[in-house]
């Protein structure tokens, strides 16, 4: 800029014969010796600093979670501010939250320091958080943010199997477990009868299906699942691979008995199995005797674990002669029920 007026004062005063002669070199002079000081005095002026106490036209940013469903009841809000503001006293940050079907109410102003993004403690409230920010400067307020929702969701999710139903035989070796859960939820089953697991992500409406490898006979399976906050719910599951049948079979300790000679007590045996020919314990066995010339008796007992049960009844009273019976009704919780009899003789 310098050069600039030096030539130009140097192109001045090489036409200043014309203008002498012509005589108008006063005036021009006059007019281009102001002009050449306030050019030159606003070069050389010192810099005047700009006004920067302007309200804000920016508003602040929450940053977007990685997951908006949380079970911690606070969060941490990472909140970036315009940078020049940064380090202004009077500049303030306040968060509004929405709850679902409400407005948005201010619920804390936190003052903006010396770097562009801070880190803000705040509580959240059951269910959704629709949460914004605006920033304060010089008394005047900015447009709120883009909300920025978390769901604080602390119950353990429902799982429920619609099929197979509980305790259901299954013919095939492997079963497709179906069933209804919280959309998102991560799912295990778990087979303790062949230490298999299957894993399965609950879809958008909430349903979920995967199949599992069954071992012949009881499967006890433990669904477990976690939702999109990390809430855990389990799901216990029993299935029978195979026939539900159970082996009952019963004996008499004598089939013919004479009425004369008879002995001091008559015992009935029953051995029970599962559908695999294992002994079936805790099975409830309830026996009935009916012996000519007596009322029924009867008695109710549960299978040890050699899957045996055993009932001894005393013979006493006017015994006759003729046919009788001894019958037993197992059940179980797994297997139904069954039964068996047998028949026997009075003599003389």
């Amino acid at each position: 800029m310098l050069r600039t007026l030096l030539a130009l004062s140097i192109a001045i005063l090489a036409g200043g014969t014309f203008l002498v002669a012509s005589g108008g070199m006063g005036t021009v002079l006059t007019v281009l010796g102001g002009s050449f000081t306030a050019a030159f005095n606003r070069l050389t002026a010192t810099p005047v600093p700009l006004q920067t106490d302007l309200p804000p036209t920016e508003s602040p940013r929450i940053a977007i979670p990685d997951q908006a469903f949380t079970n911690r009841e606070a969060v941490e809000l990472r909140v970036s501010v315009p940078v020049e503001v940064l380090g202004d006293a009077t500049a303030k940050v306040r968060l509004y939250l929405a709850l679902e079907g409400l407005e948005a109410v201010p619920v804390v102003d936190v003052p903006v320091g010396t770097t562009s993004t801070m880190v803000v403690p705040f509580d959240l409230t059951a269910g959704r958080n629709d949460i914004s920010a605006s920033l304060f400067r010089a008394g005047e307020e900015s447009d709120h943010s883009p909300i920025v929702t978390y769901f604080l969701d602390q119950e353990p999710p429902r799982i429920s199997v619609t099929s197979p139903k509980n305790n259901a035989a299954i013919e095939a070796a492997e079963t497709t477990i179906r069933g209804t859960t919280q959309a998102g939820t991560s799912l295990i089953a778990l087979n303790s009868g062949n230490g298999t697991s299957i894993s399965a992500v609950a879809s958008n409406d909430g349903t979920f299906e995967f199949g599992l490898p069954l071992a012949f006979g009881s499967n006890e399976i433990l669904i477990t699942g976690t939702d999109p906050a990390g809430n855990t719910g389990t799901k216990a599951l029993t299935l029978v691979q195979g026939s539900k049948e159970m082996g009952v079979q019963l004996s008499a300790s004598t089939y013919r008995i004479s009425i004369a000679k008879h002995p001091a007590s008559l015992q009935l045996v029953v051995v029970v199995t599962d559908p695999a020919g294992e002994p079936l314990a805790d099975a409830t066995a309830f026996f009935t005797l009916q012996l000519p010339g007596l009322s029924p008796i009867s008695n109710q007992l549960v299978t040890n674990a050699d899957g045996r049960a055993v009932f001894t009844t005393p013979l006493v009273g006017a015994l006759t002669t003729g046919g009788g019976t001894g019958t037993v009704l197992v059940s179980s919780d797994l297997y139904g029920e069954s039964t068996d009899g047998v028949s026997l003789t009075f003599v003389k």
